[in-house]
């Protein structure tokens, strides 16, 4: 009998020895074979800004390098801020201003409410920053840009030749102040794109203009007008200042005949009266069509 227990007692140790070999022999190799996480992406941010006929906007572009490529990040969250990472200060109007989503090409534009200028008054540079931020795949990044106070006047003097005169100012605390030897372009809206006209390298004097004599013979719009635009760049902090304004204009588009309803038209644009005839007469063939089969249907079920 005590034979028998020191061997089951023998045989318990053997067994605890070799579950302990297994353990320790499997354990690093189990943590070996364990995934570790998943490193985040940086991305990068593009900010650039465009101030249209006085209105301030913000576009933001998101992106990460990949074999010597950039590729859009989209669906990412971008929050912007005024002046410094915080929630909104309602005595100083700064800090979190909203956020928004960016599309398939990485892009979101940021448009800035009506009274944006009321509550910013006193304010004329304005440092604007764009974060991302508690995303599962992209780490943390935020990026700024600035923008000045800027805006662009139009004046024509017509006589003999129309000739348009853009004054290009800046706000201080002192008041309008113009712009200097800074390049502008003045431009015509077209229906692909916008036409410079004027002397190549426009740059505004001490006053802050530029002057540019309108071709005479430019085809303007439907409504007798023409849509003349001048164009500052901020190539230091990537934005665009630009007014455009419609002026009388006397020399109307000209009319494609292609364009009218005519036999030699494009489908879409066949006289009335021959669509009409046309769609009634293939209506007609085939209503004659169908019943001849209903009447054939029938007198195969008479049978």
């Amino acid at each position: 009998m005590t034979t028998f227990f020191k061997y089951l007692k023998s045989k318990r140790s053997l067994q605890l020895m070799l579950a302990l070999g297994l353990f320790f022999f499997l354990s690093p190799r189990a943590y070996a074979d364990k995934p570790a996480a998943a490193e985040k992406t940086s991305p990068t941010i593009k900010l650039s800004y465009k101030i249209h006929n006085g209105v301030k906007t913000v576009k933001v572009a998101v992106s990460y390098k990949e074999e010597k490529k950039f590729i859009p990040v989209g669906n990412i969250i971008v929050n912007l801020y005024l002046g410094e990472v915080k929630k909104f200060d309602k005595v100083s109007n700064d800090g979190w201003m909203g956020n928004l989503v960016t599309d398939d090409e990485g892009e979101c534009v940021f448009m800035f409410p009506d009274n944006f200028n009321t509550l910013k008054a006193n304010v004329h540079s304005f440092n604007f920053i764009a974060s991302i931020g508690s995303d599962p795949k992209y780490e943390d990044t935020q990026e700024e840009i600035t923008v000045n106070d800027m805006f662009i006047k139009l004046a024509f003097a017509k006589d003999s030749l129309t000739t348009v005169n853009a004054k290009l100012c800046k706000m201080q605390d002192s008041g309008m102040v113009p712009v200097p030897e800074t390049e502008m372009k003045l431009l015509v809206k077209r229906a692909f794109g916008a036409l410079p006209f004027g002397e190549d390298n426009l740059t505004t004097d001490a006053d802050g203009l530029v002057s540019g004599v309108l071709p005479a013979d430019l085809p303007g719009n439907a409504n007798k007008s023409i849509t003349i635009m001048a164009r500052y760049e901020d190539q230091e902090n990537d934005g665009i200042v630009e007014v455009s304004q419609d002026i009388p204009w006397n020399i109307l588009p000209r009319e494609n005949k292609l364009s009218q309803r005519t036999l030699w038209s494009s489908g879409h644009n066949a006289p009335v009266i021959l669509v009409v005839v046309t769609v009634s007469l293939i209506i007609l063939i085939w209503g004659t069509i169908s019943y001849l089969v209903i009447l054939l249907l029938r007198i195969r079920k008479q049978r």
